[in-house]
């Protein structure tokens, strides 16, 4: 009786304890997750959806191997039927909920219903014709290739560097735009980007800092630059997405948020990638119900962004799922024909590394270095992280935080970035460092 007794002790001690972790578990997620909104049409509003259908039809992008056709689509009042024609009559290949279709055969002819889910008949969006391109390609992994050098640190406008973007201007001096404050790693600061400037790169002595930008009285993290139709498009997040202009990457203008609400949350760190014609790609972190994740967002004009799908899903087996989200700063590569997927693997799951956080104690400093990179034939799926061992598009670990990716233009060369907070980075102090980039042959499929 003795022995039964301490045993219905101990086990309602266990009881009671796991009772008081998923309660706190409860209380953290509704606290964070409550303040922030979701909408699919945070972007195309609901009344804009059918005329933007109309003038966009459907697009297409290809590589070896796979077609994809985009839309715009008004997913709560239809779906979408896809058709290919085969030996002279169209066949039914799938169906989508959102404007993106995958299709991996061969190419032809293709054409997208929208299918009305009241009443009504299918509307066609659009017929395209597309081939795939042949072949298969290689399969590489990046190395880090040398040892960090300092690139910068500002001085003036804040004191260390975390997320941030490198790009050439119009002038031809490479740029550096990144997060900062005047604390020591206080992201609640973090309202304004620090810029720096040289006219080679990596330049020997680092860059000179210049006046920092996109002050407007809210957050501002993690900004990416491009430059497309001849023009500079700076995004930036949280929570919503935030873009400026540019004509020559220096002077920025027309400060607007074109993505008010995401389609999940914790939704920040965008980095925009251009895959076909006036169709670009924009990879967000982002959570489901409770795994982390990357979203990916699709539009034709670089102003109105559509969810079209998560361009890798975490499940599991993973070792992170941060209520605030773990796959941090994704980045898109392409090289030798294949796209490489990189994120900084951040904030552990549960409740506690939430809240030691806010007291800047980050129990193992070594995963804030954590980088993951995965592979894929396409810019659009990535597949599933469940484990480095139980994931088959897993390609390497590099020990850098929020890492950009830079090809010289003019040699060739490959470089890669690590940054961060200097309570908790254990690669810098504060500074950006670089470091060169090779990519080593494992597969020639």
């Amino acid at each position: 009786m003795k022995v039964w007794r301490a045993v219905r002790k101990l086990l309602l001690a266990i009881a009671v304890l796991l009772g008081v972790w998923v309660l706190l578990e409860i209380i953290m997620r509704l606290y964070v997750d409550l303040p922030l909104k979701t909408d699919f049409y945070g972007s195309i509003s609901r009344e804009e959806v059918l005329a933007r259908q109309a003038a966009a039809g459907v697009k297409v992008a290809a590589g070896p191997g796979w077609i994809h056709l985009g839309w715009i689509a008004d997913p709560e009042r239809e779906s979408y039927r896809v058709e290919r024609l085969a030996a002279g009559q169209w066949t039914e290949i799938g169906h989508s909920q959102f404007g993106s279709f995958l299709w991996r055969g061969d190419g032809g002819a293709f054409r997208v219903f929208a299918v009305p889910k009241g009443s009504g008949q299918p509307r066609l969006i659009g017929e395209v014709s597309a081939q795939p391109a042949s072949g298969s390609p290689p399969l590489y992994r990046p190395v880090i290739a040398g040892p960090w050098q300092f690139l910068f640190q500002p001085r003036a406008s804040g004191y260390y560097i975390n997320d941030h973007t490198i790009f050439h201007d119009a002038e031809g001096n490479w740029r550096l735009v990144g997060i900062t404050s005047k604390t020591d790693g206080d992201y609640n600061q973090e309202r304004y980007f620090a810029v720096g400037v040289s006219k080679e790169f990596p330049p020997s002595a680092g860059m000179t800092e210049e006046a920092p930008i996109a002050d407007f009285g809210e957050l501002a993290w993690a900004p990416h630059v491009i430059k497309a139709g001849g023009s500079y498009h700076m995004f930036w997040s949280p929570h919503k997405l935030h873009q400026m202009d540019s004509a020559d990457g220096i002077t920025w203008a027309n400060h607007r948020i074109t993505l008010s609400a995401p389609y999940h949350r914790f939704f920040r760190d965008p980095m925009v990638l251009q895959v076909a014609e006036d169709q670009w790609l924009l990879y967000t972190t982002a959570r489901g119900a409770y795994f982390s994740q990357v979203d990916v967002y699709q539009s034709f004009d670089l102003e109105g962004w559509q969810y079209i799908g998560t361009a890798l899903r975490s499940g599991w087996g993973s070792e992170r799922n941060s209520h605030f989200a773990s796959m941090e700063s994704p980045f898109v590569m392409h090289y030798q024909g294949r796209y490489y997927l990189s994120f900084t693997y951040n904030n552990d799951s549960f409740f506690w590394p939430g809240i030691l956080l806010q007291f800047h104690i980050w129990l193992n400093p070594a995963s804030y270095n954590e980088t993951l990179v995965f592979h894929s034939d396409n810019p659009y799926d990535f597949g599933v992280y469940r484990g480095r061992h139980r994931s088959p598009t897993f390609v390497a670990s590099l020990s850098a935080h929020a890492p950009e990716y830079v090809l010289h233009p003019d040699t060739g060369e490959w470089y890669i970035t690590t940054a961060g907070w200097p309570w908790v980075a254990t690669l810098t102090a504060g500074e950006v460092a670089v470091a060169p980039l090779k990519w080593e042959l494992v597969s020639g499929r």
